[in-house]
């Protein structure tokens, strides 16, 4: 057993004879009034070492482990006369002798200084009785049926009480009455109870959450009778707790509800944790299974690069990206990445929500391939093409009608045709062009190039939904024969 500095620093001044004693009985530390008290200079000059060489203590060494404490009185020199009878002619001593966590504590006092001690130990009582008042925690001591037989203001605020008179006329156990027997059943046993945790039902009808430590207190026949507890009101933290705990309950719901596939991965690629969506999207036929892969076996190329541009820009969002699913089969996903890093600012985990939309990648490729053809056709042909909005904006031009215009194809998609060519206001050009989009029938004419004047060229106008569609040859051949 080691004695820590600062105890022996109160041992040694108080008026107390303290001996330490080890489970087997061994004394291990002596305090100076101990010393003075029994005649010895020093701890090694004491016979055998051991109390239960002392008949007085050894005698009574069952009744001490039993119950926890024996007293009585005797000479002070039964240390250095163990095989003789007490001395009259040395002082009357009171032996103390209790069992501790660490072996055995022996208090032994001069019976005539005892009116000296008396005075310490009120003075100590007084200190305890102002520690007990001003305690923030709520102490009381009650009878096994709960009656309160002692308690401090914290607990009478505690329990919203008007004032201490009010809270002694009170069962503690009427708060919680089926806690409070389950309480007592676990006191008689366990003899004390740390960190219990319930819900008390104040006078004033308030619920409140309570922490309690409790002690049982026994009597020589090891009943108990007495309950001293410490208590404190923790309800805010518990009500906290509950607002957490639902708030993560309604997460897992979406979590696993949610119809984006939701996951976390190490930076390596391995899952920690997803959702139903995810392994469906995946192809698996459970979140087990899910869980068990690597994301970064889908695109071996894409993951390392998403990790790089996570550690820069924190969080990706829209990234587009073709993987292979488990089954095999080719889908194309799109995934909203978030970097989660420790305290050195380190990259260890990827949150991601990622959907499925290979449906629409391949209907957008399919439109990308038609209009590719389409575009390939129209600029295969000799003669101009051109459709306009509603709004008279120029929506796809082929090669031959941006020669006609003078204008490159990119300069003139998306502009306006009246605001790009002024010069066709007033002319056969706008009157034309007008009276299909309005009649909706198909409009003919004939007219010199916008630019090259000799040339003669032949228009035909079409009605569609979304305009007007622009077709035009060039019949100067034609007209000069």
């Amino acid at each position: 057993m080691k004695i820590e500095e600062k105890f022996k620093h109160i041992y040694q001044k108080s008026p107390i004879g303290i001996i330490i004693c080890n489970k087997i009985g061994k004394i291990i530390y002596v305090n100076q009034s101990a010393l003075k008290i029994v005649r010895i200079s020093k701890l090694e000059d004491i016979p055998n070492n051991n109390i239960f060489t002392y008949p007085n203590i050894a005698a009574k060494k069952e009744i001490l482990v039993k119950e926890g404490v024996i007293e009585f009185q005797a000479s002070s020199n039964i240390i250095k006369n163990i095989n003789k009878s007490s001395d009259n002619s040395n002082a009357l001593i009171n032996w103390n002798v209790s069992v501790t966590d660490s072996g055995f504590l022996v208090q032994i006092q001069n019976i005539k200084e005892w009116q000296k001690t008396e005075k310490i130990i009120q003075k100590s009582e007084e200190k305890f009785q102002k520690f007990f008042e001003d305690d923030l925690t709520g102490d009381f001591i009650a009878s096994p049926n709960g009656k309160i037989i002692m308690c401090n203001p914290s607990f009478v605020e505690i329990y919203g009480f008007e004032d201490h008179k009010q809270a002694m006329k009170t069962e503690i156990s009427e708060f919680n009455q089926d806690d409070w027997i389950n309480l007592i059943n676990m006191l008689r046993t366990e003899c004390k109870i740390k960190g219990h945790q319930s819900w008390h039902r104040r006078p004033d009808g308030n619920l409140i959450h309570v922490v309690a430590n409790l002690v049982g207190i026994f009597n020589s026949s090891g009943r108990l009778t007495q309950v001293k507890g410490y208590i404190f009101d923790d309800t805010d933290r518990k009500r906290a707790e509950e607002f957490l705990q639902a708030s993560e309950g309604k997460y897992h719901r979406l979590f696993d509800e949610d119809l984006t596939g939701d996951f976390i991965a190490t930076i390596d690629g391995e899952i920690l944790e997803c959702n139903p969506a995810f392994a469906e999207i995946y192809g698996f036929t459970n979140r087990d299974l899910a869980s068990k892969c690597n994301i970064s076996k889908f695109n071996s190329f894409d993951w390392p690069y998403m990790i790089t541009r996570l550690k820069k820009e924190r969080k990706l969002q829209g990234f587009q990206s073709w993987q292979r699913r488990s089954d095999g089969m080719r889908i194309h996903i799109v995934a909203n990445l978030v970097g989660i890093f420790n305290a050195s600012n380190e990259l260890i985990e990827v949150k991601g929500y990622v959907f499925d939309d290979t449906d629409r990648k391949q209907a957008e490729e399919e439109l990308a391939r038609s209009k590719h053809q389409m575009t390939e056709i129209l600029d295969s042909i000799q003669d101009g093409f051109i459709a306009l909005s509603h709004y008279w904006h120029f929506i796809y031009s082929n090669r031959c009608a941006s020669e006609y215009f003078k204008v490159e194809y990119d300069d003139l998609i998306g502009q306006n045709l009246w605001d790009t060519f002024p010069e066709l206001k007033g002319t056969i050009y706008e009157a034309s062009f007008k009276k299909a989009m309005e009649t909706q029938k198909i409009q003919q004419f004939e007219v010199n190039g916008l630019h090259n004047k000799d040339h003669c060229f032949d228009f035909t106008v079409y009605p569609s939904a979304d305009g007007i569609s622009v077709y035009w040859r060039n019949i100067s051949e034609r007209k000069k024969l």
